[in-house]
């Protein structure tokens, strides 16, 4: 079995293998190692999910392990820790780039490249291809019983689910926020949709275009994964379909679908942890009632001050900003966010020696997501729907605040702004902040425009002093509709492809608070 999946494996690299430069090289006609569905199917678990990896050093010891983890810290949920004692952390420098929103982001603040910026476009882009050599490759297996039809109904729908995904989040990541006026001029990504070569140049489809194939993918998943049961939470399923259809809604500001498939979602599963009664130490955690799927690492524990943080100064923290939106009584200030006196901590899930955090952080379905589209959409509905806005809101909130007593009386853009103010409390550091805030400046009901400010700092050890001393303080801006809300291509696919336009950020000013 390990020789014909090496031999599969083969094949599917030598379809995948390309900096988007070669987009893909040829691949062999000759499907004889594919032997039935269930190769596919183990091609799929290992090529085209996302990993999970056993943690062990911060973002400078592995960053090919990680995917855009960089969403944390471009928003305005972490900051840089000045205070304390200092130490040398390396995962600030590593991510500079993205911190302070430079044009070149893969360099430090001298200017040397420190982080791979083609990284999650290649493997995004590998994780597409190898979707598509399945596609291409499952309608041919034999199929003889009604369990041999529903594999091969389950592979389809996972492998349309993990393309439409994979294209919604590179969008997002390298393209404009979906504008209805300007989504169909405004620059995405490449399409590619076929498992063969084509040796042209390649350019970038419009946002409209990207999100067309991100439904379309979707919405076939959605069909093909109706009643089959779910293998596990580490697998997408029907619910996880749903709940993702919401959320492309919610971004294209179709509210009447989002409220569709929320409700979809959590007709099947709808559970949420009542944080009244919690007693476990890691809310996130692949036994929750209220996961539906997870993909990939969980690298914060790590990265961000936490409860076994000796050295503070250096590090990157929960923001003060993200802490001071808690109010008395909201338990999550201590399952979520901590102050622990000095510096915010994250206290989501821990890291301990030798153990692998099976929970991403930026790749988690919940529940609690599904009812807060849900408010979200029916609340910029207005009208009757904003019974519905508030039911789902007044249940989340039961389940994270003591002694809670539900809310009456929002209405319009109130209601609007509380809904979006919970989402930010309840999928703090899950991957959601960065693209919310984007979202937010262009919505064509209640914009929501703001200003992100990050300081960044550098220490260095004195040998007069014995202590470390701070060398570089500066401050950074990201006003609203900057160009650095959107990443620049990576440098080697604009040279492969050429004439494709990159998103200009322009050079980033800085004020210099170093006295």
């Amino acid at each position: 079995m390990k020789t014909k999946l090496y031999m599969i494996i083969i094949i599917a690299w030598s379809c995948v293998c390309f900096s988007c430069s070669d987009f893909l090289t040829e691949y062999s006609q000759d499907q004889a190692y594919v032997r039935s569905y269930t190769d596919l199917d183990e091609l799929l678990v290992g090529d085209v999910y996302m990993k999970c990896y056993n943690v062990t050093y911060n973002y400078g010891f592995s960053i090919t392990q990680t995917f855009y983890p960089y969403v944390h810290f471009m928003a305005d949920e972490t900051q840089l820790c000045v205070t304390g004692s200092a130490s040398v952390n390396e995962a600030p420098s590593y991510l500079f780039g993205y911190y302070t929103w430079q044009q070149e982001v893969e360099k430090d603040h001298e200017g040397t490249g420190v982080w791979p910026e083609a990284q999650d476009w290649e493997n995004l882009y590998n994780y597409i291809n190898v979707s598509n050599l399945i596609l291409s490759l499952i309608d041919e297996q034999e199929v003889t019983t009604a369990a041999d039809e529903e594999n091969v109904r389950r592979i389809k729908g996972e492998a349309h689910f993990l393309r439409g995904a994979y294209y919604f989040t590179l969008a997002n990541l390298y393209g404009k926020p979906y504008t209805k006026s300007t989504a169909s001029t405004d620059l995405a990504v490449p399409l590619k949709l076929s498992e063969f070569i084509v040796d042209r140049i390649f350019e970038r489809a419009t946002v409209e275009e990207v999100y067309t194939q991100v439904l379309n993918d979707l919405l076939e998943a959605e069909k093909l994964l109706k009643d089959i049961p779910r293998k596990s939470i580490f697998r997408a399923n029907h619910a996880t379909v749903c709940l993702l259809l919401s959320r492309v809604y919610l971004y294209m500001e179709e509210y009447e679908e989002c409220v569709k498939w929320a409700n979809a979602c959590l007709d099947e599963q709808s559970a949420l942890i009542d944080l009244n009664t919690f007693t476990g130490t890691d809310f996130l955690s692949k036994d929750s009632p209220e996961l539906i799927f997870s993909m990939g690492s969980n690298h914060l524990p790590l990265n961000l001050v936490n409860a076994s943080t000796y050295s503070t100064a250096g590090c990157f923290m929960v923001s003060k900003d993200l802490y001071s939106r808690y109010r008395a009584g909201d338990l999550r200030t201590q399952y979520f966010v901590k102050f622990n006196g000095e510096s915010y901590s994250y206290e989501k899930t821990h890291y301990s020696y030798g153990t692998t955090i099976e929970v991403s952080d930026n790749f988690t379905f919940r529940t609690a997501e599904a009812y807060l589209n849900l408010a979200e959409a029916a609340a910029c509905l207005g009208g009757t729907h904003e019974t519905e806005a508030l039911n789902a809101y007044n249940t989340l909130r039961a389940h994270r605040i003591a002694g809670y007593q539900p809310e009456s009386g929002l209405t319009g853009r109130a209601l609007v702004d509380s809904v979006r103010l919970e989402r930010r409390r309840e999928l703090c550091l899950e991957g959601h902040r960065w693209f919310d805030l984007r979202r937010y400046m262009v919505n064509e009901k209640y914009p929501d425009e703001k200003t992100l400010v990050n300081d960044y700092a550098i220490w260095e050890y004195s040998y007069s002093t014995y202590t470390y001393e701070m060398v570089l303080y500066r401050r950074y801006m990201l006003p609203p509709h900057d160009g650095a809300w959107t990443l620049p291509i990576p440098g080697d696919e604009l040279d492969a492809n050429y004439g494709m336009p990159d998103n200009e950020r322009g050079p980033r000013e800085y004020e210099s608070l170093l006295n």
